[in-house]
């Protein structure tokens, strides 16, 4: 998949105003990626069951990975779209626990992500239809140790980073509800050189 351009933007952004204001203030600011990448991908994952925790291993090096992002149980069913109570809708097939049976990430062509080199910047999504928290933890602190709290969160990190054999951790758990129902989106964009 050949990628021509992209861009991810995150605006923060408030009118302040008060007594004895004579004017309201804008505070805010913008953080717009705009580099150029030839890696872009991004999954879902829809929690259906109160223990779902993936791992994404973002440099595999197992035998057959070579080096590419995958996906794997780290609890919960390796089925897909099965009927096993730990299993976890996505758009994307996840692996049984373990870097030999984790299965590598598909881009929006439905073609292996290609390895990668370098993290330009990675997006973390919760809507606000969330009723538990989503924690997502890193071995790498330039990925982030972050908890999307329910009712909805966001994260763009720009780590702009050479990769390792880097993991995060997504873990679904109770907050003001169950988590069964909950949705994470995540979206990367990457150099593979």
């Amino acid at each position: 998949m050949a990628v021509t351009a992209s861009q991810l933007k995150q605006v923060v952004s408030a009118r302040v105003g008060g007594v004895g204001a004579t004017t309201s203030h804008l505070l805010g600011g913008t953080n717009t990626i705009s580099d150029d990448v030839d890696i872009a991908f991004g999954f879902t994952l829809k929690c259906r069951h109160a223990s779902n925790s993936v791992t994404m291993r973002w440099r595999n090096e197992s035998s057959g990975k070579n080096n590419k992002p995958t996906l794997e149980h780290t609890s919960g069913s390796d089925a897909y779209y099965g009927d096993a109570a730990g299993d976890i809708d996505t758009n994307q097939r996840i692996g049984a626990a373990g870097a030999a049976t984790a299965i590598v990430i598909l881009d929006a062509a439905m073609q292996e992500v290609a390895a990668i080199a370098e993290i330009v910047a990675v997006y973390y999504e919760a809507p606000v239809a969330n009723n538990g928290k989503i924690s997502i933890v890193s071995s790498n602190n330039g990925l982030g140790d972050i908890d999307l709290k329910s009712a909805g969160a966001s994260a763009l990190l720009v780590p702009r980073m050479s990769i390792s054999t880097f993991t995060t951790v997504f873990t679904f758990a109770t907050e003001s509800g169950s988590p069964v129902g909950d949705v994470l989106k995540v979206i990367v964009l990457a150099n593979s050189t």
